[in-house]
């Protein structure tokens, strides 16, 4: 049950067999010291105990936790969707079920949200994995936000769950994630940043990212990744075009999917390759692997055919790509479009 009264923050949570690290990422939302908070968590059809905790945390949450149980598995971005359709908040974060958050994170943010009327508002966070710790909006960046404030976030990348959102930026128009995807806030974000009128920071470390090995975003599929990687470029591509300042920014949207793309080519090639060299080298090898080598470059010909319909600028014209990307990539991603 939610308390009746004005909540400062909805923060979403989307929960998939995370029975480990569950206690720990609810608990760490559940000690913020900023008390107007809703957290709702989304169990997306988990098959472990994930349901039962959160129904053991919720009793103890004194109304805070409101838990969403979808029997039909979403994925991140469509339990996101539930939560989002019922939240109070004036503002919106994101927690993965992994992670952890620092006890002062949402009301530094609120805070410096409120002084400035901010429509989003950005922190810091620690990569476990690497040793690392990131924040994506520099305070040149902020404040009110220009063609080149705009395109230069883009360029440097970032996550939902490090910043606060203005629940308006999700409503009129309605704003919601891909279902069943990997990369599906990919799109999201980049809108977001065209939408919103001006960013904050707080420069402050308080969002750790375990990066464990059984999330989503660690599918090994190559198939599914591939799609993936299409259906996010096209995704970035239609929530972006029609912005009316869209050609101040084409540049660096482009680059964002640019990037994908190439995650794309070297998925097809590296397929296309292994199955060449299986062939020339196994004894095992099968008698379908014509037909297996066919259906990667049908694919990496679908995915040039779509870089040609949504990127206009040519690669060696777009300075972020001669900047920030690898030169051999480049040059691959020019070979294949040759004979395409």
């Amino acid at each position: 049950m939610i308390l009746e009264r004005n909540v400062k923050i909805s923060v979403i949570m989307p929960v998939y067999n995370s029975q480990r690290t569950l206690v720990r990422a609810v608990g760490s939302v559940l000690k913020q010291t900023l008390q107007d908070i809703e957290i709702i968590c989304v169990n997306d059809a988990s098959t472990d105990d994930s349901l039962n905790i959160l129904m053991q945390l919720q009793n103890i949450s004194h109304g805070k936790l409101v838990v969403i149980d979808s029997e039909e598995n979403l994925g991140a971005g469509g339990a996101r969707n539930l939560a989002l359709d019922v939240a109070k908040g004036e503002y919106i974060g994101f927690v993965d079920s992994d992670d952890y958050i620092a006890p002062l994170m949402y009301e530094a943010l609120y805070n410096e949200a409120k002084k400035y009327d901010y429509d989003i508002v950005d922190s810091g966070f620690y990569k476990e994995s690497e040793d690392l710790a990131i924040i994506y909006t520099s305070d040149e960046l902020k404040g009110e936000l220009d063609a080149y404030k705009r395109s230069e976030l883009i360029v440097s990348g970032g996550y939902l769950w490090s910043k606060i959102f203005k629940k308006e930026l999700f409503e009129s128009p309605k704003l919601r994630m891909r279902k069943n995807a990997i990369l599906e806030d990919a799109d999201i974000l980049t809108y977001l940043l065209l939408r919103a009128k001006s960013i904050g920071n707080v420069k402050e470390i308080f969002y750790f990212y375990a990066d464990s090995c059984g999330s989503l975003s660690k599918e090994n599929n190559n198939v599914k990744y591939y799609e993936n990687v299409y259906n996010a470029m096209e995704a970035i591509y239609k929530k972006t075009h029609k912005f009316e300042f869209y050609k101040d920014v084409k540049m660096a949207v482009e680059y964002e999917i640019i990037q994908l793309y190439s995650y794309g080519v070297n998925i097809c090639k590296s397929n296309i390759e292994n199955i060449k060299c299986k062939k020339q080298y196994d004894d095992n090898r099968t008698s379908n692997d014509e037909e297996i080598i066919e259906i990667w470059n049908e694919r990496l010909s679908n995915l040039v055919k779509l870089k040609k319909r949504i990127i206009e600028i040519n690669l060696d014209d777009n300075k972020y790509v001669q900047n920030k990307m690898n030169k051999l990539d480049i040059e691959i991603m020019k070979s294949v479009e040759i004979d395409r």
